[in-house]
This record gives C-alpha cells, sequence and structure tokens, in this order.
C-alpha cells in the first residue's frame, strides 16, 4: 500500500502540531451512535448461512495472531502461488477484495482462493481451495485509479462449504451510521517497518479516524466520498503490504459487519498515518446488485475436494519457498 500512496504523488504534511493532536486522541471504544436497521437486516448475502457470526469469541503492525475460526470469513488471495491480497467471504460463491489486486495485467486462471486458513504454510482442517470463474471490478476504479473505487467481486467457481471456521460476514447497508466506533482489521501483511511478514492471520483493534482528519494527512482531494480512514496513532497500529483487500469489520448488536476493505495509505513506513479504506456501505447497493444478477457458474464433474486440494497447494507452495533458500 506504501508503494500506491507514493505512486500517487501525494505530499505528506510535516506539521509537527498536527501529529500531536493526532497521538494525543484517545481510540474510542464506543458502538455506532445511529444506524436505521438491526445490522442483521438487508447485509446477508448468503441463503442458507446467518452472516456475521462466529464461534470462536475472542500481525498486521502492532497486531496479534488470530485464534483458528475468530475470523471465519478471512480469504487469502494467492498469485502464482503466492499470497498478496486479502479477501471476506460474502455467500456461497463471492468474495470480496481490493480493485487493486486484480490489475489488468494479471491472468485470472493464476488467481487462487483460500477460506478457512490461519496459517499461510499450513492447511488446516477447515481450509478450502477454489478457482476463480470471473473478477468484476467497480467501474470508478478505472475513472479514478489509482485512488477510488477500489473495491472488486470476485465469483468461485464452486460453492463454498461453510462451517464453524469458514462463515460469510455482513456487509454494512448505504443507510449505516458510523461515529466513534473501534473496529479490527485482519490480513498476512507486513508485520514491521523493515517489511517482516508473518505466516500467521494478524489481527489488530484500529477506531475510525474523522474524515476532516484523514483528509488533512492525505490532502483533501485524495480522500474521497468512498473511503474511510482508521488507525491506532498512539500505538502506532496500521495495515500495512500485503493486507490489502482485507475486511475491517465491527460488532453490531453481536452481528459482524464488514464497513471497509483496506485500499491504501503510508503502510507501515510511516503507521502513525491512519489506512485508508473503500467504504462498504458506499458501494452495497452495486455488490448487491451484481451478486443476485450475475449467472453462478457452471458446476464441473466431481474431482478432487476443495480441502484435499488446499493441503496439496499449501504443501506445494511451502515447498516452493523452501527451494528458495
Amino acid at each position: 500500500m506504501a508503494a500506491l500512496a507514493l505512486a500517487l504523488g501525494l505530499s505528506w504534511p510535516a506539521s509537527r502540531s498536527l501529529l500531536l493532536l493526532l497521538f494525543l486522541l484517545p481510540p474510542t471504544q464506543v458502538a455506532a451512535t445511529a444506524h436505521r436497521h438491526h445490522a442483521s437486516e438487508e447485509v446477508a448475502l448468503s441463503r442458507d448461512v446467518a452472516c456475521g457470526q462466529r464461534h470462536v469469541q475472542g500481525k498486521i503492525l502492532g497486531g496479534v495472531d488470530a485464534l483458528e475460526g475468530k475470523w471465519p470469513w478471512q480469504v487469502s488471495v494467492h498469485y502464482a502461488g503466492y499470497h498478496i491480497c486479502g479477501g471476506s467471504i460474502l455467500d456461497e460463491y463471492w468474495i470480496l477484495s481490493a480493485a487493486h489486486c486484480f490489475d489488468r495485467n494479471k491472468n485470472t486462471e493464476a488467481f487462487d482462493m483460500y477460506v478457512g486458513l490461519v496459517d499461510l504454510t499450513v492447511a488446516g482442517n477447515h481450509t478450502q481451495w477454489f478457482e476463480v470463474n470471473r473478477v468484476i471490478i467497480h467501474p470508478t476504479y478505472e475513472l479514478y485509479h489509482p485512488i477510488g473505487g477500489d473495491i472488486a467481486l470476485v465469483q468461485l467457481k464452486t460453492r463454498i462449504v461453510f462451517s464453524d471456521s469458514v462463515l460469510p460476514v455482513c456487509i454494512a447497508p448505504p443507510d449505516l451510521t458510523l461515529s466513534n466506533l473501534s473496529c479490527w482489521a485482519t490480513g498476512w501483511g507486513s508485520i514491521s517497518r523493515q517489511g517482516d511478514t508473518s505466516n500467521k492471520l494478524q489481527e489488530v483493534q484500529l477506531p475510525l479516524v474523522p474524515l476532516y482528519l484523514c483528509r488533512l494527512l492525505y490532502g483533501q482531494r485524495n480522500i474521497l466520498p468512498d473511503m474511510l480512514c482508521a488507525g491506532n496513532f498512539k500505538d502506532m497500529k496500521t495495515a500495512c503490504e500485503g493486507d490489502s483487500g482485507g475486511p475491517l469489520v465491527c460488532e453490531f448488536n453481536r452481528t459482524w459487519v464488514q464497513i471497509g476493505v483496506v485500499s491504501w495509505g503510508q503502510g507501515c513506513t510511516y503507521p502513525m498515518y491512519p489506512t485508508v479504506f473503500a467504504r462498504v456501505s458506499f458501494f452495497s447497493k452495486w455488490i448487491h446488485h451484481h451478486i443476485e444478477n450475475t449467472p453462478l457458474p457452471l458446476q464441473p464433474l466431481p474431482a478432487l475436494s476443495c480441502t484435499l486440494g488446499a493441503i496439496i497447494n499449501v504443501l506445494m507452495t511451502s515447498l516452493a519457498a523452501l527451494s528458495m533458500l
């Protein structure tokens, strides 16, 4: 994400007084002040399983290892055998991620999606592997690239099998109001300013950052209405390279709702800057439209199971990595 931010040619403010103000802001951990509907209404995309539920109640920079099953909607997006981005499960066939993870020069057939995965080197009992049927990029991404519209829908070739460790997340409805809220980001991105990575899924709690403060840091024109910002300035916690496409989720009345998709920022290099997320509520109607109107993929003949395929693929990736040492 840092490379993407630098490509924008942004002018990063250096005002000590502004940064001091940001450091003094206490992390807020208060529930959302208002939303018209219960979070469980009009946000579920799965017909068979309730979204936003998890059976495990509970290193991004400053993060800790996540327990297996704690974030059952987490997806690892692989390209050519390597983890490049995160994502989230919306229903049996659909994954939500960031548009910039699927650049035009990438071959769709080279992507693999893993669910039920906590350790990138070891397939768990609930790990499943999927091939990609199609990728739908939001049209404004092409218009405002490299910022704006940074959201993508990925349709799988076969159906996800849900379990206690593999479940869909709810998506934020258009009228969801976010204020004074602390949420969680998860991913396998860098865990230090030096670029160190972890094979274990990381989790970190991130308070939302007011839009006006985010615009002061990144520039008025660079923070669009389809974005939101989150970060812990005091404790230097943020999302980093490799976390792109991953979810930012908040709990509403015991239901987990995804409000953001990791998009861009200064990354681990300057952790005092917040991470910029694609605002899911802004794209909610677009997400529903494509999922409801896109034909399901033709089903292949019975073959290698998703779980067995995942074990073989993870093992092959591990062996390839060892051969490079």
